[in-house]
């Protein structure tokens, strides 16, 4: 029975007009209840039917055969139809993720292990005897020092010197002040597992050439107070020694500056003291040309308080002119 009402379904569906399709009628007779609902009419439309005669009929808007006409087929918007892409042709810039991720190691552990013997603090602390102490059981690149429970180094006496791959500012200071040293050196994961495993390893590897990323590294915990220990490539001694000269030149500057300040300043002195012998000179004669008995002072300004002024006129110069007349 529920079939024969599908089948007539699909008939009267089939020979509706395209109003009736897409405005189902109202059941305005039966009242709006859970049981009997709904929808607006207009809200829900009915899919399209491709390849049912007209002009999506037959190949349904696939075109004659070809990739596109495939089911599942097609291509993937980035494809530009076999040339090189977008994503290849421009040159990929910014920053690389460094692989290399370091054991993290607190101050407080090492120290826990000292208080319980399993480090001897007289020697220096390295990567093989944290490892052996079970502060980390594994360790592929290397170990970062932090300054966690940095408080704890007054409990010991003696000064620590660590040697690590890596450590913060606050933790190299930290063991500065408590009188000890923090060590940089560089481990291939490969020199890493040899130093840690010496039995392992019947013959002892070369120290490596660490590459420039490794190097930039070094140098910056150099600047955080800690002592570096590695192979220095060509570029890092050429640029040591350029700084040597550079300083050599700033220095030598200095010096010629100094000098140059000197010998200005003994010009200005002995053009001073000759302005000053001259104006005393001046001044002499001035007081020798004039006559201070009926001098007064301050002078009195009133009408014929000049007569007594002295004046000096100008004295007369007489030329001698000879003339010859043939």
């Amino acid at each position: 029975m529920f079939q024969t009402l599908q089948k007539l379904r699909v008939i009267c569906f089939m020979f509706a007009t395209t109003a009736e399709r897409k405005v189902p009628p109202l059941p305005s007779d039966l009242p709006f209840t859970l049981n009997n609902l709904w929808d607006n009419p207009g809200a829900r439309k009915i899919q399209k039917r491709w390849g049912r005669s007209g002009t999506r009929g037959n190949a349904c808007g696939r075109g004659q055969r070809g990739q596109g006409a495939r089911s599942g087929a097609g291509v993937p918007p980035k494809f530009e139809g076999g040339q090189t892409p977008l994503t290849r042709r421009l040159p990929k810039w910014g920053a690389k993720p460094s692989l290399e991720i370091y054991r993290e190691v607190n101050i407080c552990q090492i120290v826990d292990r000292i208080k319980q013997g399993r480090i001897d603090a007289t020697q220096p602390i390295q990567i093989r005897d944290m490892l052996e102490s079970r502060i980390f059981s594994k360790c592929k690149y290397g170990v970062k020092l932090l300054a966690r429970g940095a408080e704890r180094l007054a409990e010991l006496n003696t000064p620590l010197t660590i040697e690590v791959s890596d450590a913060s500012k606050t933790a190299i200071e930290a063991i500065k002040n408590a009188g000890g040293q923090v060590k940089v050196v560089y481990f291939t994961p490969l020199l890493l597992r040899q130093h840690m495993f010496p039995d392992k390893y019947p013959l002892e590897l070369r120290q490596a050439l660490p590459p420039s990323r490794a190097v930039e590294a070094i140098q910056r915990t150099e600047e955080r107070g800690a002592v570096s220990n590695y192979i220095k490539p060509k570029w890092v001694i050429e640029e040591e020694v350029e700084k040597q000269k550079l300083e050599e030149l700033a220095k030598l500057e200095v010096d010629t500056l100094k000098v140059q300040l000197k010998v200005a300043e003994t010009v200005e002195t002995a053009k001073k003291e000759k302005k000053k012998k001259k104006q005393k000179q001046q001044e002499e004669k001035q007081v020798s040309t004039l006559d201070l008995t009926n001098f007064k002072y301050p002078a009195v300004i009133e009408p014929g308080c000049g007569k007594d002024k002295i004046r000096q006129r100008k004295p007369v110069v007489y030329k001698k002119i000879s003339l010859n007349i043939d």
